[in-house]
């Protein structure tokens, strides 16, 4: 059992299923510049290499491995095209949340909550708004509040939720193994989540190989492994 003072959460993938947005942004703007199909399991490999816990980072890199010369910006403005749409109505309302209301009641009850996410923080203000979550969370560490290039993997995020919630100890859990690596990088302990629509054991072992202390089949398993 787990012992510790906050709960800090990736966004994607842990708090928010982005398998139909952000996933899918990226299939779409990859094949908009490759000019042909590409399936989820090469942005699943992708993503495993490290390094490309950033979605327009990741579509660059594939566009990219796919022989296109592309540059980065074009990718970021085609990548938002879709994502966003116009006025947020664009395949960021494919997203559904998945943190039970109950289950996160019980754990603000008990202790403080952050997120760290590798999204720009008017995308992730949006979803928090739109799920009416905000409230709940202490700290939001989105993509502008660390310098650049220290995204994660790098543990700088996780260092600026808990300095914000005044936390000595923290979980931090995640899908990817970048999430691992930060976790490991600022000395909290990392829990992976895979959901339905990346969990294979496959990817199981790709978490625990970086460093993943358990890999939940869902979000709402962690207050099965809480100390309360």
């Amino acid at each position: 059992m787990i012992k510790v003072d906050a709960i800090l959460f990736d966004m994607d993938g842990v708090l928010v299923d982005e398998s139909q947005s952000y996933r899918y942004t990226i299939k779409k703007t990859a094949e908009f510049f490759i000019g042909d199909e590409i399936q989820f399991l090469e942005i699943q490999q992708m993503k495993n290499r490290g390094g490309f816990n950033n979605d327009w980072d990741c579509t660059h890199a594939i566009i990219s491995a796919h022989g296109k010369d592309v540059y980065h910006w074009e990718v970021v403005d085609k990548f938002q095209e879709y994502y966003l749409g116009k006025n947020f109505d664009g395949f960021i309302k494919n997203e559904t949340w998945l943190l039970k209301h109950q289950v996160l009641e019980t754990l603000f009850q008990q202790h403080a909550l952050g997120i760290v996410t590798g999204r720009p923080r008017k995308e992730a203000e949006f979803v928090l708004s739109r799920f009416e979550k905000a409230d709940y969370f202490g700290a939001l560490i989105a993509m502008e509040d660390t310098p650049p290039g220290k995204g994660k993997p790098e543990p700088d995020g996780i260092f600026e939720a808990m300095k914000k919630l005044r936390a000595r100890s923290a979980v931090y859990l995640g899908d990817t193994v970048d999430d691992i690596s930060a976790a490991l990088s600022a000395e909290i302990i990392p829990i992976g989540v895979l959901t339905d629509n990346d969990r294979s054991e496959k990817q199981i072992n790709v978490l625990k190989s970086h460093g993943a202390q358990q890999v939940l089949n869902d979000v709402n398993e962690i207050v099965e492994i809480l100390d309360w």
